[in-house]
């Protein structure tokens, strides 16, 4: 069946497979790695570890992921391309370091062009001429991270607003949030990091989300992440402090948003954009798990952090 309903059937009937905050913790008492892996597997029946270390866990988790999306991508050719957002958020990470690679590598002329050209081949032409660009005007390999995921989120919200109303139908809220995460992170992590202003303006995407163009460069002018996250804080219901306790917030307001139009059974394309988002956090929760056993590091303690 080729068909978006299928699409919402197939998501909605995996409400029961999300891991909760109690089960995340009761995988947290894995006393290493192996444990870890046979708890996994009795939840996972696909994941497959080669080795017990935390990059091949990585490794396992996302590449369950995309074999999931690619699953959703399948059903329907309708929002296939659409969908692909989500195989995006975990593939261009690797695209992004080849990029990076080929930058600021002391490499002959020839051979960069030859590299770019088959990154290029990737249909990721117009992410790498812009970081290119940006990386030559400014030096700054970090902005190409950021540029890759500029790109994939205004894709995203191109494509669902030319499907129109139906595919946007409870995804309103969620798009919205996630651009303003994006912007809000950006802004936080750029001026932290020292990105020049005019750099930072060039990265923000003015549409789609909720804060304005006007707020978005009044935040950058403030020139500390401290002021600009309480600037930002100081247009929002419930007041707080501080450039971390912001980035929280958001991630939060994020996760209930995709909560929301998941577990309210939304009869379209809410409900899968909800759930491979929900499914991706809890893949990221699951790397870092992983990580924190493999350092020996107090579990429990570090899962109080989580977003969930």
């Amino acid at each position: 069946m080729s068909d978006p309903a299928y699409t919402v059937v197939k998501a909605s009937a995996r409400k029961g497979g999300l891991l909760t905050r109690e089960q995340l913790l009761e995988l947290s008492y894995s006393k290493d790695l192996k444990e870890l892996a046979g708890r996994l597997k009795e939840r996972m029946p696909e994941f497959e570890a080669s080795a017990l270390t935390a990059k091949v866990f990585e490794d396992a988790l996302y590449g369950a992921y995309i074999a999931e999306v690619e699953e959703f991508m399948r059903i329907s050719d309708k929002v296939s391309k659409t969908l692909g957002f989500f195989k995006r958020e975990v593939e261009d990470t690797s695209k992004a370091e080849s990029l990076k690679s080929i930058l600021s590598g002391n490499l002959p002329e020839k051979q960069k062009e030859e590299l770019l050209s088959r990154l290029k081949a990737g249909g990721l032409g117009r992410e790498i001429e812009e970081a290119s660009n940006a990386f030559s005007k400014y030096g700054i390999l970090g902005l190409v991270d950021v540029i890759f995921a500029k790109h994939r989120l205004l894709d995203l919200c191109e494509d669902l607003v030319r499907s129109g109303g139906e595919a946007m139908s409870g995804l309103a809220d969620f798009l919205k949030m996630k651009v303003d995460y994006f912007n809000v992170i950006t802004i936080i992590r750029g001026i932290k990091n020292g990105v020049p202003q005019e750099a930072l303006q060039d990265l923000l995407i003015y549409q789609f989300g909720s804060l304005s163009e006007e707020r978005i460069k009044e935040a950058i002018k403030q020139g500390e992440a401290e002021k600009a996250a309480n600037f930002i804080m100081s247009f929002m219901p419930s007041k707080g402090a501080g450039a971390r306790d912001l980035e929280k917030r958001y991630e939060e307001s994020l996760s209930k948003v995709a909560q929301r139009a998941y577990y309210r059974n939304y009869s379209n394309l809410a409900a899968v954009f909800a759930y491979l988002e929900l499914k991706l956090r809890e893949t990221k929760n699951l790397i870092r798990l992983a990580n924190i056993i493999e350092r020996g590091l107090d579990p429990k303690r570090s899962l109080q952090e989580f977003i969930y």
